[in-house]
């Protein structure tokens, strides 16, 4: 459905203002933010929530995403960060905010994240798309040929729900294009970890 802005997030706001609107909301009644992440980003929240005809929110709390992108010492070391930050208490004034103002409120994720081993660097040059640590995405199938040959065991994905020009090259078993000494936590591969999100709609009793 996204063939033009595949590699972006840009117009993650305009595609949910677009979705409530065929819901029946106006303009003015829906709203977004995104780049949520400590404590003085709730400001921005607070403003929006205030307004009066707000009926419907998306934000983006991407706080893990970035604990996990840098993170090294696999997965134990990113549950430790995200508990640290969890006590920091940031979630949880965001969802007493929301709560308080009358919202129904859901908490899901883009993704989940898997801890992985590396399995080498492909030498691509500028031939990838996207040169992700578990999925390289190639513009046609003879550039994804080049590099499967050098890793046999990775996975060439068929385009099935994406653009025919979008071939997926996805790493095999719990591994990742990086470095054989690295093991980062990484995610856009098939496990289940990184496909099954959560979807909970939290309240108070």
């Amino acid at each position: 459905y996204f063939p033009s802005t595949i590699h972006t997030t840009d117009r993650e706001p305009s595609a949910w203002k677009r979705f409530w609107a065929d819901e029946g909301l106006s303009a003015a009644e829906v709203a977004y933010e995104k780049g949520l992440r400590d404590e003085p980003d709730l400001a921005r929240v607070d403003e929006v929530v205030s307004h009066p005809k707000v009926r419907a929110i998306g934000l983006v709390v991407d706080k893990v995403d970035k604990i996990m992108h840098g993170m090294t010492l696999g997965s134990a070391g990113m549950h430790n960060l995200v508990r640290q930050w969890a006590k920091q208490g940031v979630l949880a004034a965001l969802l007493d905010m929301l709560i308080d103002r009358g919202f129904t409120v859901f908490l899901t994720a883009d993704h989940g994240n898997v801890e992985t081993r590396g399995c080498g660097r492909p030498a691509e040059g500028s031939v990838a798309d996207m040169r992700g640590e578990r999925v390289r995405v190639y513009p046609d199938q003879s550039l994804r040929a080049v590099v499967k040959a050098r890793f046999p065991d990775a996975i060439e994905w068929s385009p099935i729900g994406l653009p025919d020009d979008y071939l997926a090259l996805i790493a095999p078993d719990r591994m990742a294009f990086v470095r054989e000494a690295e093991s980062p936590v990484a995610h856009g591969g098939i496990t289940l970890e990184e496909v099954i999100v959560p979807l909970v709609e939290i309240g108070r009793k």
